[in-house]
């Protein structure tokens, strides 16, 4: 293909230059300029059914697809979730699909839990979803529901399915199996209505960042329509899953469901376009840009309400990666919106469908696809890179030359020049996206969400006691009286040296010796189930010094000694003291006659020797 442009006769004059020039190298015998081509991306499908993500990414991006699980990829398309050793093992220029913690939002029990806890804290702001209750673990909370004499109307859902599989609406708890374990929430009896049928919304939000949140909401989405006319639920119509439903996986089975085969036409048919809904609104006397609104805060209010989760299991498995932008994840949300147009979070699907059953379809999630692979700003080019520069770290390391560590502040330096190179392209990129968070309107508001979340999270998990003992070691005045402490250890010889003996032992065949037969079996610890006969030793004979088989000193003998200057043995820890409330880890162990006492991986022979963690 040329790249020069002119008229015929400049063309031919320059096409015979370069024949002469080619003639001249060849006589002269220069050697030919080979161009390097720029190496190709690579998108690994082989856990993705979905025939439109290889066809967007091969023919608009022209990547290499790879059906090889153990070759090179630069970038991972899954339709399950994903683990965190892989996201541990990916290298700096890889990207994958998923977060490894987004069960915590995509799982009905955990969605509802995470957000009931918010609602504890905010029952104003955190208002946009049903009353939910996780059975049995809530069964005796959801039975005061009842008690006022109300038979309200509640939709169970099973924990563990999809698609609309083992949904059921019910009016009294005695329909429901005790044994099993279900999402139930209270049913929003009066929805907005389309041509007087009963309708969800599935929404497309891209999360790109976790720390801090990055949050972008597609402009287009569908609208899935029931099947059958609505009516308030009754005893007669409770069961009709096509009237009380808007799942599409269940609504197309219906006799009365009508495909849209028109890609030009988004409001007609049981599954119309995201723009077609906000044109009925409006054209009915509503505000679409209010519900809009509405619904963005509730898509970040849920969000905040995951975001240390996420952060946390992110951090865990890329430490390094300053530019939070080795994970993606295209979200589904189904929204429900009542007769005063205020929107209901229903739940969160991790992997959405990307079936193109219908040529409106293939329209709205080509234009998905699309635009979220140009935001993610795959470039071939940081392979390259990541590989050199691992080189020139090797060679600089036998040349002893290796570079040390970033410092912290090197860190936030290089976090905050990458967060503006994103800002600057996804700017310019967004497509079909808006971005949602970070807003600079309510951000203070949404870190206050967050900082509650924070918190409640640290509190179930246990964070908030680590946190006091790291708060504690890097106490001043602490420091000086564990430093005193250990002094007085070292001196009390706790931990005498013992000759070892020169017969051979071993824990299939062990003779008693004198030593043995002062221990009784009644001082042998129950709590630790690796506590063998060899481990068994007796106070008197250790003092003098005699000659007992190969042992260590177990761990009530231990305590007993260390007792003396304030030491507190933790309870069913078979490795663990504690010292003034905070928890010691260690072992002991005998090699080649010497006690030997390992702490946090600190090592003393002959002696006793501790430190906080």
């Amino acid at each position: 293909m040329n790249e020069s442009s002119g008229p015929d006769d400049n063309t031919s004059e320059a096409s015979e230059h370069q024949t002469k020039s080619l003639v001249v190298n060849k006589a002269v015998g220069t050697p030919k300029k080979q161009v390097k081509k720029k190496p190709k991306l690579i998108i690994n499908v082989l856990n993705t059914q979905y025939s439109i993500v290889k066809e967007v990414a091969k023919k608009i991006f022209r990547f290499k697809l790879s059906l090889n699980p153990n070759s090179e990829w630069d970038l991972l398309w899954a339709d399950t979730g994903v683990t965190a050793d892989l996201l541990s093992k990916m290298k700096p220029y890889q990207k994958i699909n998923h977060y490894p913690a987004m069960g915590c939002l995509a799982k009905k029990n955990y969605l509802g839990r995470n957000l009931m806890r918010m609602r504890k804290t905010f029952p104003v702001e955190y208002n946009f979803f049903p009353l939910t209750w996780n059975l049995p673990r809530d069964a005796n909370e959801f039975r005061l529901q009842f008690e006022q004499g109300k038979y309200r109307t509640y939709i169970a859902k099973p924990e563990a399915q999809c698609q609309g599989r083992g949904i059921f609406l019910f009016k009294s708890p005695e329909e429901l199996d005790p044994n099993e374990h279900y999402v139930v929430q209270r049913y929003v009896k009066n929805p907005y209505l389309i041509e007087d049928l009963k309708f969800d919304l599935r929404i497309y939000v891209l999360v790109y960042g976790c720390d801090p949140l990055r949050i972008y909401i597609h402009n287009e989405g569908l609208a899935r329509l029931a099947t059958e006319e609505y009516e308030a639920p009754n005893k007669s119509n409770l069961k009709n899953l096509y009237m009380h439903l808007t799942n599409y996986a269940i609504n197309k089975d219906s006799e009365n469901f009508i495909f849209n085969t028109d890609s030009e036409r988004a409001d007609i048919g049981h599954k119309r376009s995201l723009s077609s809904v906000w044109s009925y609104i409006d054209s009915h006397g509503g505000n679409s840009k209010l519900l809009k609104r509405k619904i963005k805060k509730c898509i970040v209010k849920t969000l905040c309400a995951v975001q240390p989760h996420l952060a946390h299991s992110y951090k865990m498995c890329q430490p390094n990666s300053l530019e939070d932008n080795m994970c993606f994840e295209v979200l589904g949300f189904d929204i429900l919106i009542d007769h005063k147009l205020k929107p209901w979070l229903l739940e969160v699907n991790h992997s959405p469908s990307f079936t193109t059953d219908t040529p409106f379809d293939y329209k709205v999630k080509h234009q998905l696809i699309e635009d979220t692979i140009r935001l993610l700003h795959m470039n071939s080019n940081n392979r390259v890179k990541y590989y050199q520069q691992k080189q020139d770290e090797v060679n600089a390391r036998v040349l002893g030359k290796g570079q040390g560590r970033l410092t912290k502040e090197e860190k936030e330096e290089l976090h905050r020049k990458a967060m503006e190179e994103r800002d600057k392209y996804e700017q310019k990129h967004l497509g079909g996206y808006i971005r949602a968070y970070p807003d600079h309107k309510l951000d203070e508001k949404y870190k206050e969400y967050i900082a509650v979340a924070t918190k409640s999270w640290e509190e179930f998990y246990g964070y908030n006691k680590r946190t006091a003992v790291k708060e504690r070691v890097n106490n001043k005045d602490t420091k000086t009286k564990d430093k005193a402490l250990i002094k007085s250890v070292k001196k009390s010889s706790m931990l005498p040296n013992v000759r070892p003996s020169k017969r051979k032992f071993t824990p299939d065949k062990y003779n008693r010796t004198k030593a043995s037969k002062v221990c009784s079996r009644e001082s042998r610890d129950k709590s630790s189930s690796v506590l063998r006969p060899e481990d068994w030793t007796d106070s008197g004979v250790n003092k003098t010094g005699n000659n007992f088989p190969k042992s260590r000193i177990i761990k009530d003998r231990l305590i007993d000694e260390i007792s003396q200057v304030k030491l507190k043995p933790i309870e069913n820890s078979d490795k663990g003291l504690e010292v003034f409330g905070r928890r010691v880890i260690g072992s002991l162990s005998k090699p080649h006659g010497k006690v030997t006492m390992h702490v946090n991986n600190n090592e003393m022979k002959g002696g006793f020797r501790y430190s906080l963690i």
